[in-house]
């Protein structure tokens, strides 16, 4: 069985790191977006990598689900098409 290939880091009680497993930690790919919680029922994200223009989500969870859905994987991982 093999490891995720994202994760999510937690960093404070209300933000997060959602990071690429591919890339060393020293590759500005590996983290793919920053998570901050606004509200009790939200969180809103910036992108440093294109996944999707969505900003707000109703959990972490929910980011990293769309990070791991991304329909493209090579363009996520910042490769050439």
């Amino acid at each position: 069985m093999t490891s995720p290939r994202f994760e999510m880091r937690r960093l404070t009680e209300s933000e997060w790191l959602i990071l690429d497993d591919r890339f060393d930690r020293t590759d500005a790919r590996h983290t793919v977006a920053c998570v901050s919680r606004v509200s009790a029922d939200q969180v809103e994200v910036v992108w440093l990598r294109p996944v999707t223009a969505r900003r707000r989500y109703a959990t972490v969870a929910d980011v990293l689900e769309a990070v791991r859905s991304a329909p493209s994987s090579a363009d996520l991982a910042g490769e050439p098409a």
